[in-house]
């Protein structure tokens, strides 16, 4: 999609570039990102040069002493993976707050730890997940992350509450 947009918008214009990269090539690596979130480093990495990609073509600056890091800065984008782990938080707070079908209780169970409730996933009887399970299962994964967020966050009062919040938060 992004050797699509590079022979198909002849702009220098960085603001057109940057709204078509959004719509045509991140749209797509955003989709399903919550529950097909890579965890291997090389996938990570196949994905997170896309974007690297894409900066130098929205940026127009192709050559190799040119920092793709000050190029992301400059554009202000969040890393893909970061955009990943906050969209699978958003999804574990709408869980949690009831906003979809999916039965908490089913799927995890709640611990209060001083001043916040912790989340641990549940087992299916004595069956442990294996190490690699943890890495790849929404849940599981997730979890571990959502019991490491400040409370004023993990208790937002409301989702747009939550995503501004989780917005100003580095993970």
């Amino acid at each position: 999609m992004l050797g699509f947009l590079k022979r198909n918008i002849r702009t220098f214009n960085s603001e057109t570039k940057t709204n078509a990269y959004v719509a045509m090539v991140r749209s797509n690596l955003d989709y399903c990102a919550t529950v097909l979130n890579p965890y291997q480093k090389e996938q990570v990495k196949k994905i997170e040069m896309v974007q690297r990609r894409a900066a130098c073509y929205a940026t127009n600056r192709y050559r190799n002493t040119s920092s793709v890091g000050s190029m992301l800065e400059k554009l202000d984008w969040e890393s893909l993976e970061n955009r990943r782990v906050k969209l699978q938080l958003t999804l574990l707070y709408t869980v949690v707050n009831d906003f979809v079908d999916i039965p908490c209780d089913t799927y995890l169970t709640r611990q209060c730890h001083r001043e916040q409730d912790h989340y641990i996933p549940r087992s299916s009887g004595n069956i442990q997940p294996r190490l690699t399970a943890t890495n790849t299962v929404f849940f599981p994964r997730t979890v571990t992350v959502w019991n490491s967020l400040p409370a004023t966050i993990a208790e937002a009062p409301s989702l747009v509450s939550f995503k501004r919040e989780l917005s100003t938060l580095s993970i």
